[in-house]
């Protein structure tokens, strides 16, 4: 008797451990010791700053934790004029400050020139490739250039399967035929090189985006394996918080749904392979805002999930700073700081959630002079 006793309090207190422990433990119950993930931020627009202004910024980011920079090589920057014709002072400057400031840079091949695209997008903020091989050709001009300076890592695309950013609609088909050409493009000028297949949006199927998860799958489908070191994802839940689990949210359908993107990857052989989580975060204010308060507590919630996570090797937060007025009310809310450069409370939590600086006065930010 006293043996079903000590039997049944042990299955209650495991049913307490795991009830009060709730979604988080999700991402712990079956870890490694505890590792080491990259934490950034994404923020594109770095590149667009003075240097001084940029020196300023990253120093205030790498005092309260921030070891890497997430920002765009985008081709119609650096060859808008066509294809023997080169650009590249802001990125060479913007990849100098980060490099000077002793942290490493996710450079997001991307974008491509009117000259290189598909028949049918003129006008379009982010037209299709019309050829795999020429936009191979373009990673190859990336990784030459900046492998040399200290890069070496290199995310192929920025959500190919958002309607925005891969037009005229997303098709996975061609996604990958590029993927493919830039990773064999960029192993072949740095071996060593990390590539970083282009973030997944948490995208509903609608007939012209496509979830993550279905385009996952149809990337394998395509013949994707084998042609990236880590999968990027940007696991978006608001107004849910990460730890919250709704099937539609972009943290819960990491791991959590069924499939998920977890389980899809383990099916394809990849199930040893990392996820980087290469933008995250929620607005504090606008159309979707969810306050000051729910921005902080998901950006906590986020970097302590990770840390207790071995598959996931990274996390960038987006973004450093709101933008100003006339910015688009949808995106421009999910910074660290406001659009005036004052920190919102995500700022501090951030930091302690990363551990640094305590009480000192390092971690409080001061825009440079202009």
């Amino acid at each position: 008797m006293v043996r079903h006793r000590r039997l049944a309090a042990a299955v209650v207190a495991l049913f307490l451990a795991v009830f009060c422990t709730g979604v988080g433990l999700i991402f712990s119950m079956t870890e490694a010791p505890p590792h080491r993930p990259v934490f950034g931020v994404a923020d594109p627009e770095l590149i667009t700053q003075p240097p001084a202004e940029q020196a300023s910024q990253l120093a205030a980011m790498k005092a309260i934790g921030v070891t890497s920079i997430r920002f765009d090589a985008n081709w119609d920057w650096v060859q808008y004029r066509g294809p023997k014709s080169f650009y590249w002072g802001q990125l060479d400057q913007v990849v100098k400050s980060v490099r000077a400031a002793g942290m490493s840079v996710d450079l997001i091949i991307d974008g491509c020139p009117q000259w290189a695209a598909v028949p049918g997008t003129k006008g379009d903020a982010s037209p299709q490739p019309a050829s795999a091989a020429q936009f191979g050709t373009w990673a190859a001009h990336v990784a030459a250039r900046y492998a040399p300076r200290g890069v070496r890592m290199f995310e192929i695309e920025n959500e190919p399967n958002n309607k925005y950013f891969w037009q005229p609609k997303p098709d996975p088909a061609a996604y990958t035929a590029d993927l493919k050409a830039a990773y064999a493009a960029i192993k072949k000028v740095d071996p060593s090189a990390f590539v970083i297949s282009g973030g997944l949006a948490p995208e509903i199927s609608n007939g012209m985006n496509i979830s993550a998860i279905a385009f996952l799958k149809a990337m394998y489908a395509d013949g994707a394996k084998g042609s990236f070191d880590a999968l990027g994802y940007h696991p978006y839940s608001f107004p849910a918080l990460p730890d919250t689990y709704e099937p539609w949210s972009g943290w819960s359908q990491m791991a959590q749904t069924s499939p998920s993107i977890r389980s899809v990857m383990d099916r394809n052989g990849d199930g040893g392979q990392q996820i980087w989580l290469t933008e995250a975060g929620a607005p504090s204010s606008g159309p979707d805002g969810i306050g000051l308060a729910a921005q902080a507590a998901a950006l906590t919630q986020a970097i302590d999930d990770v840390k207790a996570a071995s598959w996931i090797g990274g996390l960038f937060m987006y973004t450093w700073q709101d933008g100003g007025p006339g910015s688009n009310p949808y995106s421009d809310w999910f910074g660290l700081l406001n659009d005036k450069g004052t920190p919102k409370p995500a700022y501090a939590a951030v930091r302690a959630a990363l551990g640094h600086c305590g009480k000192s006065r390092r971690c409080i930010y001061r825009p440079a002079s202009r």
